[in-house]
């Protein structure tokens, strides 16, 4: 007699290369950086206003030479209230999160665009070993064998 299992496998299948991004997504599909950020409406302050920032994360990081000057925002001003800070935060997260995405994207791109080429020249080193082989053969020397 025989029992069939107590679960069920998933029959759910994953992709075996997946990449972090949406199909047909290029960079120039992407928000973009001036465009406005969405308000936040929270009836209480947020779990993560409410928590200490560490020293680490107070530190200015150095700007890269890559960031356009004219992505930044303006800075804020002295007697700025509560509410300006966090909102400047907010945006300021918000652009970075595009900048980063469209980075990705872009190299991403880059990358499928080398892998093409590089798959481009194999087919055709495959085809000149092939040539070379008959050429060999047609002369009555054994071409050497290559294992792949």
């Amino acid at each position: 007699m025989t029992f069939a299992p107590a679960f069920a496998p998933a029959t759910r299948r994953t992709r075996a290369n997946a990449t972090g991004t949406r199909k047909n997504l290029n960079p120039d599909k992407l928000i973009p950086l001036d465009a406005p950020t969405q308000p936040r409406r929270y009836i209480t302050p947020s779990v993560t206003s409410k928590k200490d920032v560490p020293a680490v994360f107070q530190r200015k990081r150095q700007r890269s030479e890559m960031e356009d000057e004219q992505d930044e925002l303006e800075p804020l001003p002295p007697n700025a209230t509560e509410r300006e800070q966090i909102d400047h935060k907010r945006r300021q997260n918000t652009l970075a999160a595009r900048k980063s995405r469209k980075r990705k994207l872009m190299h991403q791109q880059d990358l499928e665009t080398r892998n093409a080429g590089l798959l481009e020249e194999v087919t055709r080193w495959r085809t000149r070993c092939d040539v070379m082989s008959k050429m060999l053969e047609s002369h009555g020397i054994p071409p050497p064998s290559f294992t792949d």
